[in-house]
């Protein structure tokens, strides 16, 4: 609806009836399904939900899930704005979620994702969706497991599903580093870039001990 009304969703401090039923809904809803997914991921976690690498994906998907709402309260201490909405109209705002530069500079087709700054919508976005990149990750290693010989062990899986989960939340990391430091997603200087470039390697290597181990166990199987 404020979309459709040409303003801004978030943080929007405007004193019309619409805006402020919206930031009510904001105010009392955002922290109450924080709370609920934070118990779900908690009650989840002393239960098993199908096999062992389904399992590992659902509890590391809620806590990223939760990780990923956690950081968008970061928002609020990078200061108020006021910028202008679509009709032209003067908002001020509570929040903003770009950093070393105002909300209103360029962005990425889109997602409009800051070009000229640091952007901490991007570890939100990438933490909220955890959960299905997760889901997703466990899917493609069960319809690979009828192909790959050394991916039929569920341990095996459920191994690679942690790798995953690790290298995801590291992922996680190095983008809210690099929002934090001014530095648009797509403009990484070298220090992201060898950050980004050491997880991948520590990432390849996790997955290459996990292969040697059930490669060894499959031949040390039938003796």
């Amino acid at each position: 609806m404020q979309a459709a009304r040409g303003t801004f969703s978030h943080f929007n401090t405007s004193d019309d009836a619409v805006n402020t039923i919206g930031q009510y809904v904001f105010m009392t809803g955002v922290p109450g399904l924080f709370v609920a997914n934070l118990v779900i991921a908690l009650i989840l976690l002393f239960q098993r939900v199908g096999d062992r690498p389904l399992t590992r994906a659902i509890h590391a998907g809620l806590f990223l899930a939760v990780a990923g709402m956690a950081l968008g309260y970061l928002m609020g201490f990078q200061g108020r704005q006021t910028t202008t909405d679509a009709n032209g109209r003067v908002a001020e705002l509570a929040a903003r979620h770009s950093v070393g530069v105002t909300d209103e500079n360029p962005g990425l087709p889109v997602t409009n994702w800051s070009t000229s700054g640091g952007d901490l919508r991007i570890p939100h976005f990438v933490g909220l969706h955890g959960l299905q990149v997760m889901l997703i990750g466990a899917l493609v290693l069960s319809v690979l497991a009828s192909r790959i010989p050394w991916l039929r062990s569920e341990g095996t899986r459920a191994s690679l599903m942690a790798v995953l989960a690790l290298a995801y939340a590291g992922l996680l990391a190095v983008l809210t580093w690099q929002a934090f430091r001014g530095q648009p997603l797509i403009h990484p200087d070298a220090l992201t870039l060898a950050a980004l470039g050491g997880l991948l390697a520590a990432t390849a290597l996790a997955v290459r001990a996990v292969r040697s181990l059930a490669e060894a166990g499959q031949q040390a199987g039938p003796a």
